[in-house]
């Protein structure tokens, strides 16, 4: 008995330790993957509309026994194929690489303004959120240009891809970038037929930038717009996204200018319906320093001056606001800021009845605003 005690004790720490000894059964060598960090989507050039011609960019991995000591070679291989739809493309370059490609490392997805202009997104970004292997946190953005063009752009040592993805995590320190579009928030906002915005990407000076942002519609989601840098500004004073913005002003004795740098940020957007009549109040209070001064003036600590600037400061906002919701509102006619978060959460009967009809009844609300700002401090010790 005490044997069989002994034997069945052995063999279960056997069956305990055997998956420890097996190591990681799925590992794969990474100098056999081909790694894929973005993906262009244009309209084929040289066949009909119908087609897609997409870009897949690779990273280069090489062993560190590895002799090859070009420093001109790009880090990274892009290979482009045309096809009726994404997975057919992805198919075929499986024809001309020796390698397995992986998406498990992908950051970026740019579909070109011709593209969204005539296709849902929806049908372009199905693939990716189906694929079990590809990442719901990549980022999705827009060109009005060619993807392709983005993607083979860089001539320096960096992936185009990558420098993007990094360039988008600056938001902190620019209003004029959006919130970070990713895959699981597009298809969030897809699938309740949501308009919104992707940042647009384009090649300016000889470099890469985000500048501006395309408008994408919620009940047919094709781009049917863009929002200009400045544009986007308003947007993140009313969403509070980012602490990233900096006001001019004029001092008028002198002519010269003042600048003031956010440091807190809150916005509230409240709806009032009355009489079937729906308007918003939104209310924006932003706290910051004063961070340059191009003028000599010893009236800073005196409350008349601070009181003086921060209402100049507000009233600089307040156009930035105006302008978004002129575009917004009564161009566009599209609700992408997210009003209507509010009014399914105060009023969700009124909303069940109006969802349908919702771009139409955002353009002709009336929306108040106000803007509070106060300086904290104006440096050199002058402090609020």
């Amino acid at each position: 008995m005490k044997n069989l005690f002994i034997f069945l004790k052995r063999s279960f720490q056997l069956v305990i330790l055997i998956p420890l000894l097996t190591g990681c059964w799925s590992s794969r060598d990474i100098e056999k993957l081909d790694l894929l960090i973005g993906v262009g989507v244009d309209t084929a050039q040289e066949e009909t509309d119908s087609l897609l011609t997409v870009t897949y960019q690779m990273a280069k991995v090489k062993s560190n026994q590895s002799q090859d000591t070009n420093q001109e070679e790009k880090p990274y291989t892009n290979v482009e194929q045309t096809g009726a739809s994404i997975l057919e493309t992805a198919r075929d370059i499986i024809l001309s690489r020796k390698n397995t490609v992986n998406g498990q490392h992908q950051r970026l997805i740019i579909i070109s303004r011709e593209v969204a202009e005539n296709r849902s997104i929806k049908e372009i970004l199905d693939f990716f959120i189906r694929e079990p292997e590809a990442r719901m946190s990549m980022l999705v953005m827009i060109t009005d240009g060619l993807a392709k063009d983005i993607l083979g752009y860089m001539e320096t040592d960096d992936i185009p891809s990558m420098h993007i993805y990094d360039i988008s995590e600056n938001l902190e320190k620019s209003n004029k970038l959006l919130e970070r579009k990713s895959l699981a928030k597009i298809n969030a906002l897809m699938e309740a037929q949501s308009s919104f915005i992707l940042q647009n990407v384009v090649q300016m000076n000889g470099e890469l930038k985000l500048s501006g942002a395309a408008v994408i519609k919620g009940s047919t989601l094709k781009l049917i717009g863009f929002l200009k840098e400045e544009e986007i500004k308003g947007v993140n004073w009313i969403t509070a996204q980012t602490n990233g913005a900096i006001i001019k002003v004029i001092e008028e004795s002198s002519d010269k200018p003042i600048v003031y740098e956010q440091e807190i940020l809150t916005s509230k957007i409240t709806p009032t319906l009355k009489d079937d009549k729906l308007s918003f109040q939104v209310k924006v209070k932003s706290e910051g320093l004063i961070i340059e001064v191009a003028t000599h003036t010893e009236d800073f600590a005196k409350e008349k001056t601070r009181k003086k600037i921060e209402e100049q400061i507000a009233e600089e906002v307040k156009k930035e606001i105006q302008a978004s919701l002129d575009r917004i509102q009564k161009d566009l006619q599209v609700d992408v800021i997210g009003f209507h978060d509010y009014v399914r959460i105060k009023y969700p009967k009124f909303w069940k009845e109006h969802q349908n009809d919702w771009d139409s009844i955002f353009s002709q609300a009336p929306i108040d605003y106000e803007v509070q700002v106060t300086i904290t401090d104006f440096g050199l010790g002058i402090q609020n």
